[in-house]
C-alpha cells in the first residue's frame, strides 16, 4: 500500500534552511551597502550637523571656534580658542580640538578630527553649477579659504560671509552633495540629482 506523503521531513527542512542562509549571507551585505549618492548625502548631513554643534559650542563657551578643512586628505577638524583672556587666538593644537568637543573619527598629522567616509572626498564631481547661486569650481569655497570660523555669538567671521563645501564620491562623479553656510550662520544640505540641486 502506497501512502501519500504530505510536507517535508526534518532533514529536508534543515537542508532548505541552510541553503537559504547561505544565499542570504551572500546577497544581504551588497543589498545593504549604501549607493555612492547615499554615502555622499550622509557625509554632507554629518558635516552640517558637526558645523551646527560647533557653532553652538562657540555660543555656549563664548569663545571662537574654527573648523579647518584639509581637501587632499578628506579630513576636517575644529579648534577652540583656549586662551585665558579669550583673545581669539587659535594655534591649531590637539588641546584646542579636545576643547571644541568635536566627535573625532580619525586623525591627520597628529590632530584628532573627522575623516570623511571611505571613497568620499571634497570635490565638485559633475556639478556644473552650485546650489543657491554658488559656483562649483572649488571643493571648499569659504571666506578664509580652508576654514570657517564662528565668533562668540555663533556668527561666521567675517560677519555676513558664507560659503559652500562640496562632497563627491571617487567611484561616481555624479554623486555630489553640498553644505552651504549663509552669512547668518545657517547650514543647508543639498544633493545634486540629474543636473539639479535639491534640499
Amino acid at each position: 500500500m502506497q501512502r501519500n506523503r504530505l510536507g517535508f521531513s526534518l532533514i529536508e527542512t534543515i537542508v532548505i534552511m541552510l541553503i537559504l542562509a547561505v544565499v542570504a549571507s551572500v546577497a544581504l551585505p551588497s543589498a545593504l551597502k549604501p549607493t555612492p549618492a547615499r554615502q555622499v548625502d550622509l557625509a554632507a548631513r554629518a558635516l552640517s550637523r558637526d558645523l551646527e554643534l560647533l557653532r553652538m559650542r562657540a555660543i555656549s563657551s563664548k569663545r571662537r571656534v574654527r573648523v579647518r578643512f584639509w581637501r587632499s586628505e578628506s579630513f576636517y577638524s575644529a579648534f577652540m580658542d583656549v586662551t585665558p583672556d579669550r583673545s581669539g587666538a587659535i594655534e591649531g593644537t590637539a588641546e584646542e580640538v579636545r576643547e571644541s568637543r568635536l566627535l573625532a573619527k580619525g586623525s591627520h598629522a597628529g590632530l584628532p578630527g573627522v575623516s570623511l567616509p571611505r571613497r568620499v572626498q571634497f570635490g565638485v564631481g559633475l556639478a556644473t553649477s552650485g546650489p543657491a547661486g554658488h559656483e562649483a569650481s572649488e571643493p571648499v569655497q569659504l571666506a578664509e579659504g580652508d576654514y570657517v570660523e564662528f565668533d562668540t555669538h555663533g556668527m561666521v567671521r567675517p560677519v555676513g560671509s558664507g560659503g559652500v563645501i562640496y562632497l563627491t564620491h571617487e567611484d561616481n562623479p555624479a554623486a555630489v552633495a553640498a553644505v552651504t553656510i549663509s552669512g547668518a550662520s545657517a547650514f543647508r544640505t543639498w544633493t545634486y540629482r540629474r543636473g539639479d540641486w535639491r534640499k
